[in-house]
């Protein structure tokens, strides 16, 4: 499944929700002392993960279970409790999907880690823990990355499971990945929250500009009573006296 870029450690969840959020954790290889782990998102009873063909959706558990003979078979799954969210798994889909499209899988710069991390982000604020992106993180610090040190860890990997001698490269990296970036999905995510907000805050001073207007209507509807009233009275003074008048001729 791969292994992806993430930091910092997954936090509680900053507001609490109707939807229960749990990450789901597998160790899939161990080279050179370090642990490579496959993750997804569960959000109620929907698994959510990424690989090659993009976002996925499945039953909880089955990106770490397909392939085995028996769910017995192979490494144990940890399951993370994390917390509540406001949002479900259609919202999160809809707001990382432009991120993670078909196609753009990396093995080490933008996988199933990656996504596992900002789709914690988007739900909770919280991250993916630090241990579970150890080789990706070491692997991104030797910048340039060399392509070559990459395809000696998988042949020795490969080799020492298998016993056969690989002489072919296993990995390169995906030009459609390159430009990812990580800090700019959460600004992007920060934005949105931003931007929820400030519409409701624009929703807000509408009313309140509405409210304005009709004091102000009313305050002109106010004078104009006031005026026409005025004028009734001069007229009702003016007929008066001219009554007045006549009645002493």
């Amino acid at each position: 499944m791969g292994m992806g870029a993430s930091s910092s450690s997954a936090g509680p969840a900053e507001k609490t929700g109707q939807h229960e959020v749990r990450v789901a954790c597998t160790e899939i290889l161990k080279v050179a002392g370090l642990s490579g782990f496959h993750t997804s998102i569960i959000v109620d009873d929907r698994e959510f993960f990424f690989d090659r063909e993009g976002i996925m959706t499945a039953t909880p558990l089955w990106s770490h279970l397909a392939g085995r003979a028996k769910p017995s078979d192979g490494p144990t799954t940890e399951i993370i409790d994390v917390g509540k969210s406001f949002f479900g798994g259609r919202e999160l889909v809809l707001a990382l999907q432009p991120f993670f499209e078909r196609g753009t899988y990396d093995i080490f710069f933008k996988n199933c880690n990656t996504f596992t991390d900002l789709a914690l982000y988007y739900l909770t604020r919280g991250r993916l823990e630090s241990r579970f992106t150890r080789i990706e993180r070491l692997i991104a610090a030797t910048d340039p990355v060399s392509t070559s040190l990459l395809n000696r860890l998988f042949r020795a990997f490969i080799e020492s499971n298998t016993g056969q001698t690989v002489e072919v490269d296993v990995y390169s990296t995906n030009p459609a990945a390159k430009d990812f970036s990580v800090n700019a999905v959460i600004a992007s995510i920060d934005a949105g929250g931003e931007s929820d907000s400030s519409s409701s805050s624009e929703s807000d001073d509408d009313d309140d500009d509405e409210d304005d207007d009709d004091d102000g209507n009313s305050e002109e509807g106010e004078e104009e009573e006031r005026g026409e009233g005025e004028r009734e009275g001069e007229e009702s003074r003016q007929t008066c006296e001219s009554e007045s008048r006549c009645q002493s001729k």
